[in-house]
């Protein structure tokens, strides 16, 4: 019976830590995921140090939105910040500390940016953070308070700064007249203003109440801070209860109040807090409320027991189970017990009911031994008050000792025997409470459970000590005591016993079972401990794991053991380990899946080098991904169910994608066995975002199969029509339904254009042919603004890569399909009127400059420029569409529009409204997110100078432009690396040559020290 409750309970820690591994591996990379859901994902794992790594080369990648680039101190503050909260050391935690702090002060240092507001309230918080982790220290000392209240003072400066900004921010914009319809941006923004506005006020008044708190005695030496406190609360909660800082508001109030002493007005603010609707920001408020209502009618006079203790206990019942180990939850489960505890002394005399008052205490008891195992800010107080009961509970006391018996191992097994037996009937009992969810019941149940365990463990220690000739009887003991070990999750003595166990029986059936509890402790043990400490872990579970799988190599449990050690090689990219490993697995679900988790791995490790722009390595990856994930889908012994073979299938079908097979990506897509589109139908979308994934891929399979000779392309239209209807339903209703629709378009967009750019000229033809009988066909029988914005988009990126190398300005097919772009673009446009984003007035312009139409484009991008002059693409556009222009019109004109491109046009308020190259380079100098806008600008400085001087025949003009590029030479000698490097000796040589000089371009590079 254990062996085999040790089986199930290994096998379901492996598959559960597989798929949460899994979960985290397929989702973590996708080219149409933005970075910062990329960022987010390794931070919400723990991956500090590689999202810190991303920050640092994120600059460097394509298709990063400018923003997160512009903020990227204070993404890095975040990472520290979170980094900070995980570390298990002091003194790591501080120096995570300081790094958040010097890159929030770096960024706030910037000036002007959108996210100057959302700095400081992080830096407020980062102040109050620190504060906290001063005061969670036992026992601080003098020095420590007055170091966190320091930090918590701080941090009331920092919000008191946030509120005194945007007060005066919102109070310019009440003379504005907002239409919400027409300026939705502008309400957004309001909004926006209005919630940092309030929840800087929230933060600065807890800031003071916490300063206050870090005094011994709050209400007295730190009274002026509690009332500043309440003041700051009493005015948000009255002024701003319709939002919700204003209800927290209250809850903190009466809080503050209990403080005070003044106790009729801290009632009267929790039940008004209780009166706010039950919404979910406002649980844990709630709970607090209550909490604070329970402990107030405890010592009024007369007591409100009966009160506190009703309220309290429909609160816990309420409890949602994701609420179980929350603090606030386990604080009202604190103050209720006590509750019970003082109304069964109370009953004692006043009670003429039998049982009511042993009622009464048991309830408390059994409420402070269940929060007495759970980790939190209550654990003293909780012990202490068992103790007066006569109860002691310490965790980290010897294991509780038996009464038994025991005068041999035969004793000690006979003991141990029973106690199984009885955890065994206490399971299922507790699983029935579970089901009736009584809590009351399944915690003293948990407790005797946990009791009985720990029972075990003694009499088997005790029997062990005795010893015994029969080795049989000694190894059936020590598989007890690993297991109870395991239990009572004592994961380190477990591994040690379980591990000893394996050594000294092998072969036996009961060192495979021993070894088995070692590997889940192992495995339990390295989950909760940090990357940089868990090397020796890891080497002894390869070591383990090997051992297990050669000692009993027909075993299907020790090939288990095998794939804790796959899991462990993938994790660290350690592929050629993970091949040799899953060879010599037997074939079943569980290779199958690990098979799966390769090639979904694979498939990201290929995303990862082509952000890095290594398109050669990134698809030698692809035959080897497809290769995995086909065998993991064609093994499974049933049907696809569940989220992880359905991403596994679908990133099959974006590897063939990739490879150019959209017909492959179809069939597996169709495929009768894991095709995800017959699954997803009967299923519905397993995660949120899994069926626009899968419908927009099935889209480009669809359209690329178009593209095949002998295709049938009016059944294929069809299909591909009724996909874009059911990629529009899987977003609809969401609140970000518009954005997501978008995002996902432009995601497409950037495939096909990839698609084009790889195809051989022959394939290029067809897949634009196919393409655009598809696009115009959309376009003709939608209305939707984001499906019409793809379709401009698709059709110009279509253009563009028609055009041939060096050609500035499109002729041919490529002319037309940027023709039906500029229609789409522009009905569009003069269909939302002023509500078109300047996003879509951007593309447009950038479809005319490639049409040729270099006054349409630059009339439009300076309308774009007037409402954002820091929109830096369309800058560059606007900077290149006078460059090109300058390059048809009459050369006794060409200057003018070379001066244009280089120095600016078109005036406006303090300046040209459109920078030029030389503006662009002067404020991108220095700032390596922009490294290669910088060197692309300075290029073109010196092209543009060098053209102005060849259409007036000015040679001094033209020396100027040598000038230009022997200075950037100088201060720059990579010049942005080889590609830019050659651009500017070409260049160099091109102007000498007019000269009539010597062309010799610069001068070699010097190779790099050592």
């Amino acid at each position: 019976m254990v062996l085999q409750q040790s089986r199930s309970f290994y096998r379901l820690a492996l598959v559960l830590s597989v798929i949460g591994f899994l979960a985290f591996k397929v989702k973590m990379i996708s080219a149409e995921e933005p970075a910062r859901e990329f960022l987010a994902r390794l931070r919400t794992v723990g991956y500090f140090d590689t999202a810190i790594d991303y920050l640092d080369r994120v600059d460097k990648l394509p298709g990063v939105d400018a923003d997160l680039v512009d903020a990227v101190p204070l993404e890095k503050a975040q990472t520290y910040i979170d980094a900070a909260v995980a570390s298990r050391s002091a003194k790591d935690r501080d120096a995570f500390f300081v790094s958040a702090t010097d890159q929030l002060q770096k960024f706030l240092e910037r000036g002007s940016h959108p996210r100057q507001a959302e700095a400081r309230l992080q830096l407020g918080k980062l102040q109050m953070l620190r504060g906290g982790q001063l005061m969670a220290a036992p026992q601080p000392s003098d020095e420590v308070r007055g170091e966190a209240r320091q930090s918590y003072l701080e941090a009331a400066k920092t919000f008191d700064a946030i509120v005194a900004n945007l007060r005066e921010t919102l109070e310019s914009m009440k003379g504005e007249r907002i239409d919400a319809k027409k300026e939705p941006t502008k309400v957004a923004q309001r909004d926006q203003y209005r919630f940092e506005f309030l929840q800087a006020q929230l933060r600065g008044a807890e800031a003071r109440q916490l300063a206050a708190k870090t005094f011994i005695d709050p209400a007295k030496d730190g009274k002026a801070l509690l009332e500043e406190s309440l003041k700051a609360y009493t005015d948000l909660s009255d002024k701003h209860s319709g939002f919700v800082q204003g209800a927290l508001a209250m809850t903190f109030r009466g809080q503050v109040q209990t403080e005070l002493g003044l106790t009729k007005e801290a009632i009267d603010s929790f039940q008004r807090a209780l009166e706010q609707p039950e919404v979910d920001p406002l649980r844990a408020s709630r709970l607090q409320a209550v909490t604070g209502l329970v402990n107030l009618w405890m010592t009024t006079k007369p007591t409100r027991l009966k009160e506190a203790v009703a309220l309290g206990q429909r609160a816990v019942d309420a409890a949602r189970p994701n609420e179980k180990r929350a603090q606030e939850l386990i604080d009202l489960q604190l103050a209720l017990a006590q509750a019970y505890l003082a109304a069964a002394d109370e009953l004692k005399t006043t009670s003429k009911k039998p049982g009511e008052e042993k009622s009464a205490r048991t309830n408390g008891r059994q409420m402070l031994l269940a929060i007495s195992r759970l980790p939190g800010t209550h654990d003293q107080a909780a012990k202490d008050m068992l103790a007066k009961l006569g109860i002691e509970r310490d965790e980290t006391s010897a294991t509780p000792k038996s009464n038994a018996v025991i005068k041999s191992l035969d004793d000690a097994l006979n003991a141990a025997r029973e106690l199984l037996i009885a955890n065994e009937e206490l399971t299922k009992m507790s699983q029935a409470g579970d089901d009736k969810a009584d809590s009351d019941e399944s915690a003293a149940i948990d407790e005797q459970l946990d009791q009985n365990r720990g029972e075990t463990i003694d009499v088997l220690r005790r029997g062990l000590a005795i010893g015994s000739k029969d080795i049989d009887l000694l190894n059936q003991a020590r598989q007890y005591l690993a297991y109870a070990l395991y239990q009572r999750e004592m994961f380190h003595d477990a591994a040690a016993a379980g591990e000893f166990l394996s050594r000294t029986a092998p072969r036996d059936p009961k060192g495979l079972s021993g070894g088995l509890v070692a590997l889940s402790s192992l495995q339990n043990l390295i989950q909760s401990t940090a990357d940089d400490e868990s090397t020796g872990l890891v080497r002894q579970i390869e070591s383990l794991g090997g051992y297990l799988s050669s000692t009993w190599p027909d075993d299907p449990q020790a090939a288990a053991a095998k794939g804790i050690m796959i899991q462990l090689a993938l994790k660290r990219d350690r592929w050629d380990d993970a091949k040799a490993l899953l060879a010599g697995m037997t074939e079943g679900d569980e290779k199958a899946a690990f098979k799966r988790l390769m090639g979904q791995l694979i498939w990201n490790r290929s995303l990862l080098l082509r952000q890095e722009n290594q398109m050669d390595q990134a698809d030698a990856l692809l035959p080897a991904a497809a290769s995995e994930l086909r065998e993991g889908l064609e093994k499974m012994p049933g049907n696809l169910v569940g989220v992880e073979p359905l991403q596994a299938a679908l990133v099959l079908a974006k590897v063939e994608l990739r490879q150019g097979d959209p017909a492959a990506a179809l069939a597996v897509l169709d495929h009768p066995k894991y095709g995800p589109i017959k699954q997803v139908k009967k299923q519905g979308d397993p995660v949120d975002g899994f069926a626009s994934d899968l419908y927009s891929a099935e889209l480009q399979a669809v359209v690329g199969v178009m593209t095949t000779d002998g295709s049938d392309t009016p059944a294929l239209l069809k299909r591909a029509q009724q996909v874009m209807g059911q990629l529009q339903t899987s977003v609809k209703g969401k609140e970000d339904a518009s954005a997501r629709l978008v995002k996902i378009y432009l995601g497409m967009a950037r495939d096909i254009r990839e698609q084009l750019d790889s195809a051989t000229p022959d394939r290029k033809a067809k897949l634009i042919g196919a393409f655009r009988v598809f696009l115009e066909s959309i376009a003709k029988s939608s209305n939707d603004p984001a499906t019409l914005q793809w379709v401009g988009q698709t059709l110009m990126q279509m253009g563009e890569s028609s055009m041939e190398p060096g050609q500035r300005s499109a002729q041919g097919q490529a002319k037309d399909l940027l023709a039906t772009s500029i229609t789409t673009l522009s009905d569009l446009i003069a269909k939302q009127g002023d509500d078109a984003a300047p996003a879509l007035k951007y593309q447009l312009a950038r479809a005319y400059r490639l049409s040729g139409e270099y006054k349409q484009a630059i009339d439009l991008l300076e309308g774009v420029l007037k409402l954002n002059a820091m929109m830096l693409d369309a800058q560059v556009e606007a900077a290149t569409a006078y460059e090109q222009w300058a390059a048809t019109i009459d050369p006794k004109y060409a200057s003018k529009a070379y001066d244009a491109a280089l120095l600016g046009a078109r005036p406006g308020e303090g300046g040209n409204v459109i920078w030029g190259w030389g503006r662009v380079s002067k404020l991108v100098s220095g700032r390596e997110e922009f490294r290669d806008t910088f060197f692309d600008a300075r290029y073109h400085v010196a092209l543009c100078r060098f053209l102005s001087g060849k259409a007036t025949k000015n040679n001094s003009v033209m020396e100027a432009a040598m000038k230009d590029i022997t200075q950037v030479a100088a201060l720059y000698p990579e010049l942005g690396g080889p590609t830019k490097h050659a651009e500017f000796n070409s260049l160099m040589k091109q102007i000498q040559k007019t000269l009539g000089k010597k062309a010799d371009g610069l001068p070699p590079r010097e190779p790099k020290a050592g």
